[in-house]
């Protein structure tokens, strides 16, 4: 079952909650502080890790000026 991150439109409570997707789509989720089902989904940002031309790739001839992400030394 995959977790969702969800907020409570009733008492604005955010929480991370396991259920399954039936339980999401269907709006059968509980605000576990409150108990309404009228929860949302709460998006948020992950981190982004950018690798850029100048740096040296582990082992690779070429890495410190190839950059190629789709090099076999890129791991």
């Amino acid at each position: 079952m995959p977790f969702y991150d969800l907020r409570c439109n009733s008492c604005n409570k955010e929480s991370n909650i396991k259920a399954t997707m039936a339980e999401k789509t269907e709006n059968r989720i509980p605000c576990p502080e409150c108990g309404s089902t009228d929860m949302v989904t709460v998006y948020k940002s992950a981190p982004a890790f950018i690798k850029s031309s100048g740096d040296n790739i582990q082992g690779c001839p070429s890495g410190a000026s190839c950059g190629n992400a789709g090099c076999r030394f890129a791991g």
